[in-house]
Formats: C-alpha cells, sequence, structure tokens
C-alpha cells in the first residue's frame, strides 16, 4: 500500500493505494483537482518512490512552479533523475520542449506514457488531464487508451492517478471511463446554508469499502490539501481557561473584546482563531463564561460542527453550569469533548470524579489538560477530530 499522505484520506482507503492501481479523481467544474495528483506525488518522492507527470494542459516549468508554491521542490526531484514530465503541451504552444519524454503528435501519446510506466516501475504516474486528452484523440479512442495504461501499470505495479474534470459529457463516456478504474475519488462543490467550499468522497475502492461520507477541504499555498472544519466551539464557565486552551491550538488567535474584573482579565465577547493541526484546519470560536452574556451563546455556536467543553476540574461547583452552557449551545447534537482543565492543581478531581459529578455519558471524552505542559492539548484535538471523522 502507497499511501497519498492527504489528511483523511488514506483513511478512506484502508492505508493507501496498492501497487499498479488505477484511481480517478473526477471533479466538477470549477473544483481545483490537480493538487490531488501532485500531493500523493510528491509525498512517494519523498518516500524514495519514482514519478512522472504527463501534463497536456500546460507546460512542465508552469507545474515545477506551482509546486514551489506548495513548498514541494520538484524541481530537485527531476534533476536526481526521481521524476520527469511526459510533456504533451509544450510543442502545441510553441514553448521550449525539455522534458524527458514529449509528444508533437498525439499519435504518439499511447505508446510514450506506456514507455513513462515502464520507467517508473514501483512508483507513481500523474495523468493530467482526461478531458483534454478526449479533446485530442476523440472519445473512443481515449478510452481505449486509457484501459491499455492501466492494464501495463499493474503488470508493472505502477500507480496511475487520473485528473478529471467533468464537463458536459455523455454518461455513457464518463461511466466507461469510471469503470476502467480501480478507485474512484469525486471532487465537488459543497453549498450549504452558510458553507460553501469543496469536498471529496471515496465513492468506489476495489479493494476496500470505503465510507459514504464527504469532507470539506482547502488547498492552501503553502501546505497543499487540507481538511476544513468550519467551525469548532470553545465553551465552558468563567475562568475555565477558555482563552489560554483557544490560544494553545490557534497561536494567531485574538480576543474581540476584553475587561478587568479585579485583578483577572476574562472575555466578555469572544476568542476567534484559526487551528491547523495534522493536515486539519479549523476556525475556532471561544465564548464568554458568565450568564449576562448567555444572549450570544446561541448566535456564537451556529453552524458549530464540533466543541471543546473546558472545566475547571478544581471548581466542581462550576459543573452545573458547564452542563447549561453545553444545552445553551446546542452541542448535545454534536461531536464534543470535555476539557478537565488545571489537572496539575492541587485538590482537582480525577476523570472518574469529573465523570460522575456531571453524569456524562461513557461515550464522552473526558481529557486530562494540565497549565504546564501541552500533551493533554495534543490529546483533547486527537480526541475530538476522531470522534469528527472517525
Amino acid at each position: 500500500m502507497k499511501q497519498t499522505h492527504i489528511p483523511q484520506l488514506d483513511e478512506f482507503l484502508g492505508g493507501g493505494i496498492p501497487e499498479g492501481s488505477s484511481v480517478l479523481f473526477y471533479a466538477d467544474p470549477g473544483v481545483e483537482c490537480e493538487a490531488f495528483g501532485y500531493q500523493t506525488l510528491q509525498s512517494r518522492l519523498e518516500e524514495g518512490d519514482p514519478g512522472f507527470i504527463f501534463t497536456n494542459v500546460t507546460e512542465p516549468s508552469s507545474i515545477i512552479y506551482e509546486f514551489d508554491k506548495f513548498g514541494w521542490d520538484i524541481g530537485k526531484s527531476v534533476d536526481e533523475g526521481m521524476a520527469f514530465f511526459i510533456d504533451g503541451c509544450s510543442y502545441f504552444i510553441g514553448a521550449p520542449v525539455t522534458a524527458k519524454y514529449s509528444i508533437k503528435d498525439y499519435s504518439q501519446v499511447e505508446q510514450v506514457v506506456i514507455d513513462g510506466i515502464i520507467d517508473v516501475q514501483d512508483g507513481v504516474g500523474v495523468i493530467n488531464n482526461v478531458s483534454t486528452l478526449i479533446d485530442y484523440l476523440g472519445e473512443n479512442e481515449t478510452v481505449q487508451i486509457i484501459k491499455k495504461w492501466n492494464q501495463i501499470a499493474k503488470s508493472k505495479n505502477t500507480i496511475l492517478l487520473y485528473i478529471f474534470t467533468e464537463w458536459d459529457y455523455e454518461t455513457e463516456l464518463v461511466d466507461e471511463i469510471k469503470g476502467s478504474m480501480d478507485c474512484l475519488v469525486n471532487l465537488n462543490t459543497i453549498e450549504e446554508r452558510v458553507i460553501i467550499g469543496q469536498g471529496f468522497m471515496v465513492t468506489r475502492a476495489s479493494w476496500t469499502t470505503p465510507p459514504s461520507s464527504m469532507v470539506l477541504f482547502n488547498i492552501l499555498r503553502p501546505g497543499g490539501i487540507k481538511i476544513f472544519i468550519p467551525k469548532i466551539l470553545v465553551t465552558g464557565p468563567f475562568n475555565a481557561g477558555k482563552s489560554s486552551f483557544v490560544k494553545k491550538i490557534a497561536s494567531n488567535s485574538v480576543s474581540v473584546d476584553k475587561m478587568a474584573l479585579g485583578q483577572v482579565p476574562t472575555t466578555v465577547a469572544m476568542d476567534i482563531g484559526h487551528m491547523d493541526y495534522k493536515g486539519f484546519e479549523a476556525d475556532i470560536f471561544g465564548t464568554p463564561g458568565q450568564e449576562r452574556f448567555d444572549l450570544i451563546l446561541d448566535v456564537l455556536s451556529k453552524e458549530a460542527v464540533g466543541a471543546f467543553i473546558l472545566l475547571d476540574s478544581t471548581d466542581p461547583k462550576t459543573f452545573a453550569r458547564a452542563k447549561e452552557m453545553i444545552k445553551k449551545c446546542r452541542a448535545e447534537a454534536i461531536p464534543k469533548v470535555i476539557v478537565a482543565n488545571k489537572q496539575d492543581l492541587p485538590d482537582s478531581l480525577s476523570i472518574n470524579e469529573i465523570r460522575k459529578v456531571m453524569n456524562i455519558d461513557e461515550s464522552i471524552p473526558i481529557i486530562p489538560v494540565s497549565t504546564l505542559h501541552d500533551e493533554g492539548i495534543t490529546n483533547a484535538q486527537d480526541a475530538l477530530l476522531k470522534i469528527l471523522y472517525r
């Protein structure tokens, strides 16, 4: 199995892509799909596998520039002989042809790509883009060539990744292209309420049964593909440590407004930040804990898909307030993790004691967090992501 190192995709694929498999990334027009092939190729190059990109939509220099924007140096891999281009574009636009393989007549394309597949035995090839192949070759010839490439690739343990933008093609053609693949990954647009974005899901894989779930994604430069979580809520009683927790998981966070109550600064509006963690990114919203600000909890909690509930482990008198805030923030119906803060302080209750006092179901994780160490913070993040994408 070869991992793509695209967040969540390997889990959907049961651990990765078997050698010799063909994968079709098929996208709605307007969805950025090339990054899925590029990031998979980059991850394989970093692990020592050879690879190529067959490009018929832009010249290789533009792809090298695109890799640079992602923070990946494919030019170095080309110079070291680990990667190469099959250039099906430069000759036709009058650009210099410098790639290892090039195409000057599309009657050559079948054999030239076969040569490339053999050249990267046990490696990865990216075919960008099937739509342009159809324009050059026609529908029937494109389907037959793809089937031949997949046959050769399987015999050489070469993984082929096809990029396909689904324009207004006949259903029979699209079905035949999809039917020739071992795996299908759908990339499409999502418009639901105020969420507008891009998502992917594995619709078929011959070696596993993928989940029927879709995840939102963003493409960052630099960074590549990140799973996008629209909104995570951080809530809990006054002085539970919400602002400090938000700053730990989102270093760029800001408090919209603060005031001093005695000698203790406390949040009276909200904390806002952006979490970038293990290939996931999320907008973080922290709520105030005082009852007089409960009117804004309903507003802040809308569209949240997960929640961290902060507790002061040394102050069980606030636990009832925490359960009340869970209700007011509508967090009962979304994945959540209880963060038992201040576990390193004297008189803090144990996790079992907290669960008993709050009467919390065993299915809801309670994660101990210390004010001095970050290990509990990462455990809390891992726990919530596991619930969101199990």
